[in-house]
């Protein structure tokens, strides 16, 4: 894997207690419904919606495009899979404007990993760690869970568009 320098932002607007990963090119946001809430993701081809441990606020985002270490330092942490085909994984919340924060990434199939810690009553650390995949990948992982959480087995693994 080529290794890129991590990538941070300071400025990541979340609200409704998500924010949104996807391929750039493709329009984000999923249906949630309440199993979606107690796994704490809603995904769909290209597009993964990430619901945060604080319903709204400011994270601090570091990309990494590497496997990803200390896991379990986060209070959430999850592994989803992700398809990028425009080469731009964009991480925007949903009242922001689509595809300001982009990263440039290799076409192709990621285990995208994503760990959050709460800082503040508004504020979120949260770190994204793209590992690429020469298949395909079909399964989601919850590796922290917070008591926020109540999944069930298996993982609903599709969300409609909204």
């Amino acid at each position: 894997m080529r290794q890129i320098e991590p990538m941070t932002f300071s400025d990541l607007q979340f609200s409704y207690s998500q924010f949104f990963l996807y391929d750039a090119a493709i329009p984000p946001a999923c249906i949630w419904t309440e199993r979606h809430s107690k796994q704490g993701f809603a995904r769909r081809d290209g597009v993964v919606a990430v619901g945060t441990v604080l319903e709204f606020g400011f994270a601090a985002v570091t990309v990494v495009v590497d496997r990803p270490t200390e896991v379990q330092r986060y209070q959430r942490a999850l592994a989803v899979p992700l398809h990028i085909r425009s080469g731009s994984l964009a991480i925007d919340g949903p009242e922001e404007a689509r595809g300001v924060r982009k990263v440039p990434v290799a076409t192709g199939f990621y285990r995208v990993t994503i760990g959050q810690n709460v800082l503040d009553d508004l504020r979120e650390e949260v770190t994204i760690w793209l590992e690429r995949s020469d298949i395909p990948l079909a399964r989601s992982e919850l590796l922290v869970v917070d008591e926020d959480l109540d999944p069930s087995e298996p993982l609903l693994e599709t969300a409609d568009k909204p």
